[in-house]
C-alpha cells in the first residue's frame, strides 16, 4: 500500500513536470498564432497548464477517478479554483460587494496587528470597486502594472490603526480563510497585490477541502455533489472575496452527512457524526440565517439510526434548539425592519412600511411572491444561477451555461446505485418544502429591504441565493423507491472511470472556458 502511494506521487510529479514544460511551448505557439505574437503571459500559461494537467490526471489515474470520486473532485476543484484565484484581476469590483467582503477579511487578518496600510484600504474603497466593475479598469496588462506599482507605494504608508479588533464571531467566521491568506501574504512580505490573490486562494482552498470531506460522506451521488461544487458560479465565488462559498460548502457538507446516513439505514449514527452534521448547518448559515430551516432535515433520520432512544431525543432537541435560536434572531430582524433596510433600493424603500403593507395586503403580496418565484426558478433562468460570473460577464450567463444545465440534469438521474433506494420519500419531500420556504423567506427579505413599498416586483433577489439548495434538490429529484423502475432504465451501466471522468471533464471545461473568455482573453 505504501509503495502504491509513493508510486502515485512519483507519477504525479512526473506529470506536473512534463506539463509545466509542454505548457510553456503551447503558450508561445498560441501567442504567436492567435494573439499577434504577444509576449509571454503567465495567465495564459496557467490556463494551458491546468487543462493539460487535468487531462493527464483523469487519464493516468483512472482507477482513482473510478473508486475515489472525492479525490478526483478535489484535484479538479483545486486546479480550476487556483486558475480563477490567480488569473482574475487582483482587484475588487469582480464579484458582488467584494469590496465589503474584502474589507471584513482584511480586518480579520489584522487580529494581532491593528496597523493598516493605505494599500489595504485602497482595495476596500468604493471607487476601486466601481471602476473595475463598471469600466473594467485595470484589465489590460499595462494599466494593471501601473496600478500594482501604485499599490506597492501605498503599501509602505500606514493609513491608521483599526479602532477595534475584528474577533471571529458567528456571522463573520466566513472571513477567516481569506483573512488568514492576507495575514500570511504580509508575513511572507509578498507584494500586496499578490497577497490579495493569496487571500482569494485560501478561500478557494477551504472550499475545495470542505467539498472533498462532504463527498466522502456519500455512498451514492458523489459525482452529482462534485458537479454542483464545480458549477462556474460556485468556483467563481469560492475564488473571490465573498461569503457565498462558505454557505454553499457547509450546507453541502451537512446535506451530504444527512443523505450519507439515510443511504445506510442499518448503520448506527455516532454522537460525533450527528453533532458534526448539526454544526455544519449552524456554522454554514451564519452569514445568511434564512437557510436555517434546512436543519430540520435531521428530524427525518429514522429511529433505527440511533444507538438509543435517549440519543435520538437529544438530537431532536438539539436540532429544534438550533432552529429556534437562529429563527428568533431572524424574527427580531423582521420585527425591526429598519435594521435590514438597504440604501441601494432608493428613496422609495421603507422597510417598516413594507412590512405593514404585507400584513395588510396578504393576498396581493402572495401573488407578487409566487409570480416572482415562478420566473426566478424557471428553466430559462437556470443559465443565470449555474454560470453567472457577475461583473466579469456583465451580469450575463456564460456561453456554455446550457451545457452546465444539461449536465446537472443528466447526472441527477444517472449518478445512482443501490444505496439510493434506501432513502425514503419523506425526507425528499421535506427537501422541496424547506427549500421553497427558504426561497420565500429570501425573496421576502429582499422585498422588505430593497423594494419600494407596495411594488408588484421584488428587487435585489440575486440568483446566487439558490446555490446552497441545488445539491439537496437535485439529489432528491433523482432517488427514492418510486423512481426505481425509471432509474433502472436510465442509469449509467458503463465503466465508472469513464462516467466520472467525463462529467468532471465537462464541468472543468465549462469553468475554464469561462475564465479564459472573460478574464484571460481580455489582457
Amino acid at each position: 500500500m505504501k509503495w502504491g502511494i509513493n508510486k502515485d506521487f512519483a507519477k504525479l510529479a512526473a506529470i506536473l513536470a512534463a506539463v509545466a514544460v509542454v505548457s510553456f511551448g503551447m503558450e508561445r505557439i498560441l501567442a504567436y498564432v492567435f494573439y499577434g505574437k504577444d509576449s509571454f503571459y503567465w495567465g495564459r500559461y496557467l490556463g494551458i497548464f491546468v487543462v493539460l494537467e487535468l487531462a493527464a490526471c483523469l487519464v493516468c489515474f483512472r482507477e482513482i477517478v473510478a473508486r475515489k470520486a472525492e479525490v478526483a473532485a478535489l484535484v479538479v476543484t483545486l486546479s480550476v479554483g487556483t486558475l480563477y484565484a490567480l488569473a482574475v484581476p487582483a482587484s475588487t469590483g469582480i464579484s458582488w460587494d467584494d469590496e465589503w467582503h474584502y474589507n471584513c477579511s482584511m480586518a480579520m487578518s489584522h487580529l494581532l496587528n491593528p496597523d493598516v496600510s493605505k494599500a489595504e484600504y485602497y482595495y476596500a474603497d468604493k471607487d476601486c470597486f466601481l471602476e473595475t466593475a463598471l469600466e473594467h479598469k485595470n484589465y489590460d496588462r499595462e494599466s494593471q502594472k501601473e496600478t500594482y506599482q501604485k499599490i506597492e507605494k501605498l503599501y509602505q504608508q500606514k493609513e491608521k490603526t483599526l479602532p477595534g479588533r475584528y474577533w471571529p464571531r458567528y456571522r463573520n467566521l466566513c472571513y477567516m480563510p481569506a483573512g488568514f491568506g492576507l495575514w500570511l501574504g504580509r508575513l511572507l512580505s509578498l507584494p500586496y497585490h499578490v497577497a490579495f490573490m493569496v487571500g482569494r486562494w485560501f478561500s478557494m482552498l477551504f472550499y475545495s477541502i470542505l467539498v472533498f470531506l462532504a463527498i466522502r460522506k456519500l455512498k451514492s451521488g458523489k459525482i452529482l455533489a462534485a458537479a454542483v461544487a464545480l458549477i462556474p458560479f460556485n468556483i467563481f465565488m469560492a475564488s473571490s472575496y465573498s461569503y457565498d462559498h462558505w454557505i454553499t460548502a457547509w450546507l453541502l457538507y451537512g446535506t451530504c452527512c444527512l443523505f450519507g446516513e439515510l443511504q445506510q439505514p442499518e448503520k448506527k449514527m455516532s454522537v460525533f457524526e450527528w453533532i458534526f452534521m448539526l454544526l455544519a448547518f449552524l456554522i454554514g448559515v451564519g452569514p445568511k440565517m434564512l437557510y436555517i430551516p434546512l436543519v430540520l432535515l435531521a428530524l427525518f433520520l429514522p429511529k433505527e439510526k440511533f444507538v438509543s432512544p435517549v440519543q435520538r431525543k437529544l438530537m431532536i432537541a438539539a436540532a429544534v434548539c438550533v432552529v429556534a435560536a437562529v429563527g428568533a434572531k431572524v424574527a427580531l430582524m423582521f420585527a425591526a425592519p429598519g435594521s435590514i433596510q438597504d440604501v441601494r433600493g432608493g428613496t422609495g424603500v421603507d422597510s417598516l412600511g413594507q412590512v405593514s403593507y404585507i400584513f395588510s395586503h396578504p393576498w396581493e403580496y402572495t401573488k407578487t411572491l409566487l409570480g416572482f418565484l415562478w420566473d426566478y426558478l424557471s428553466l430559462k433562468s437556470a443559465n443565470h444561477y449555474f454560470s453567472h460570473l457577475q461583473y466579469l460577464t456583465n451580469l450575463q450567463p456564460t456561453v456554455f451555461s446550457p451545457l452546465m444545465v444539461a449536465t446537472l440534469a443528466a447526472v441527477a438521474f444517472t449518478d445512482k446505485n443501490e444505496y439510493d433506494s434506501k432513502v425514503a420519500l419523506a425526507p425528499r419531500i421535506a427537501v422541496y418544502v424547506l427549500s421553497f420556504g427558504i426561497l420565500c423567506l429570501v425573496a421576502t427579505s429582499m422585498y422588505v429591504a430593497i423594494t419600494a413599498v407596495g411594488s408588484n416586483k421584488i428587487e435585489g433577489c440575486q440568483y446566487r441565493y439558490i446555490a446552497p439548495l441545488i445539491f439537496p434538490v437535485l439529489y432528491s429529484l433523482g432517488n427514492g423507491k418510486l423512481l426505481d423502475r425509471l432509474r433502472g432504465k436510465i442509469k449509467f451501466r458503463g465503466k465508472r472511470e469513464y462516467y466520472n471522468g467525463a462529467v468532471l471533464a465537462v464541468c472543468a471545461f465549462i469553468s475554464i472556458h469561462a475564465v479564459w473568455a472573460y478574464a484571460i482573453n481580455l489582457y
